[in-house]
């Protein structure tokens, strides 16, 4: 049976109709790379907070120090109901570090909570949530943490192992919605060969080269460091790692290496694709061209090819289109290209916001603050300060090209099934029936397809369904007879 609503958007409607939850946290275990990716649908990144490091800001303060507005649950929150599945949390540690004598790099235990707390946003909102060492790459800032040259080697995988050691065993008790991503685009800053290199599958200069050898093994570092910890659940982790630079070049070159992995089918490769760059990042295009289509493609079927096709997932963990004051329509168009052939192509998406916009950059501009050059970082989708969008239309647009997420990650098989008790879809309710007689259940719970329990209640015959979107819900009814469960669409 149908209602009579009329047709919209399900999920850009629930991206904005809900205002309060109460999560079903499924455990999510034993499943592959493969299987997870599938599953993460699409994603967020809480960009240039706890990866923030300046001067004169310390401890936890340095969440603060690239004026962004502390994470709060609210903001995260709002991430979830706004249909993405998951949350990139950029974390960089080096400046928390101390030696202690059993670590060289032993992280503060206060630097530690906050993290933590900043991944029960996303974990309790039931969301997979990755967690990765960023922005500790280079001495050139005062982080001389890793390096990958061959001179830094030792003290490179050193940190590497540190870090992850300490991070395995303190998240330990979490399951695999929590994914570790070992580095973010290690690479050789300053040098000109910093973001490309030629050819892509025999790198002609030494020191990239080099590079990739040192990366190869920090990989392995951190591989080890999570698998050696013991726990089950760190045995059972999805672990992401990136080639050089985080580029599809860099995963598809012929000097990657795939770690060595005790545990089977438990690893993925992270790129990043701000493509194309002139569009996207750097430069000043501010349209939108057919051949952007054949770019993109370019761009990620060698990824696919060499990865997907063997069973090992590939994660776009930043992406997205500078905001140079072009206006919607561009935009649009690009999410329409870029998101629907990574996911044609099997690939989950995480938006890079940075926190800044247009607007704020042009301010700058006047007050001498930005960076004349940097027009291609305006990445700021969402108000810190409010926790609100600043562009709920490029949010939306995400969700239409992305269309119905996969089912639910556990809800369903957290609840038997009893033919105890039928449902009647009614305009305005839905009803439960017993030998065609409307009769009362104990409970009626209704969960969207993001895991979110958006009605609910007790002792009666009838759940009110009229303030909801259109959309694919979950019906789990709980009689004295048992548990029914059921599917429907609310159109």
């Amino acid at each position: 049976m149908t209602n009579t609503k009329s047709w919209i958007s399900a999920i850009a409607a629930a991206a904005f109709a809900m205002t309060t939850h109460t999560t079903l946290a499924a455990t999510v275990q034993g499943k592959s790379a493969m299987e997870i990716s599938q599953l993460m649908y699409t994603g967020w990144n809480v960009g240039n907070s706890l990866d923030a490091f300046k001067q004169g800001y310390t401890g936890v303060n340095t969440e603060l120090a690239w004026g962004n507005a502390k994470i709060t649950k609210s903001m995260i929150d709002n991430v979830k109901n706004s249909g993405f599945r998951t949350l990139r949390i950029p974390v960089s540690w080096g400046q928390h570090t101390s030696n202690n004598g059993q670590y060289q790099f032993k992280i503060d235990d206060a630097w530690l909570k906050r993290v933590k707390e900043v991944v029960d946003y996303g974990i309790d909102n039931d969301m997979f949530v990755i967690l990765n060492i960023h922005h500790d790459n280079g001495d050139q800032w005062n982080h001389p943490y890793f390096w990958p040259t061959n001179n830094n080697k030792n003290q490179s995988i050193k940190y590497v192992t540190d870090i992850w050691s300490q991070l395995a065993e303190y998240f330990k008790e979490y399951d695999q919605k929590l994914i570790f991503e070992t580095l973010n685009e290690p690479r050789l800053i300053g040098d000109q060969n910093e973001w490309w290199f030629y050819p892509t599958d025999n790198p002609s200069q030494q020191q990239v080269v080099e590079a990739m050898g040192v990366i190869n093994a920090m990989n392995q570092a951190a591989v080890d460091a999570i698998r050696n910890n013991g726990h089950a659940n760190n045995r059972d982790r999805m672990i992401l790692i990136p080639g050089y630079d985080a580029s599809p070049e860099g995963a598809v070159t012929n000097k990657f290496q795939m770690p060595n992995d005790p545990s089977q089918n438990r690893i993925g490769i992270e790129i990043h694709a701000y493509r194309p760059t002139e569009l996207c990042l750097s430069g000043n295009r501010t349209y939108f061209q057919e051949s952007d289509k054949q770019t993109i493609r370019d761009v990620l079927r060698p990824c696919y090819d060499k990865f997907v096709t063997r069973n090992i997932p590939v994660v776009i963990d930043e992406t997205s289109i500078s905001d140079k004051g072009q206006g919607d329509e561009t935009r649009k168009q690009w999410f329409d290209a870029f998101y629907g052939i990574a996911k044609e192509y099997k690939m989950p998406c995480v938006l890079w916001d940075n926190g800044t916009t247009w607007a704020t950059y042009q301010q700058g501009l006047k007050e001498g603050w930005s960076n004349p050059n940097e027009n291609g970082e305006c990445h700021g989708f969402m108000n810190r300060t409010t926790g609100q969008w600043n562009q709920p239309q490029m949010v939306q647009k995400i969700m239409e090209v992305m269309g119905e997420p996969p089912v639910l990650t556990g809800v369903e098989d957290m609840y038997g099934s009893s033919t105890h008790v039928e449902l009647a879809l009614y305009p305005d309710e839905i009803r439960i029936l017993k030998d065609g007689a409307m009769t009362d259940a104990n409970s009626i719970m209704l969960f969207n397809l993001h895991g979110m329990k958006v009605a609910s209640a007790e002792k009666v015959g009838a759940l009110s369904i009229a303030s909801l979107p259109a959309g694919l819900y979950l019906v789990v009814v709980e009689s004295n007879e048992g548990l029914f469960k059921e599917k429907i669409s609310i159109r």
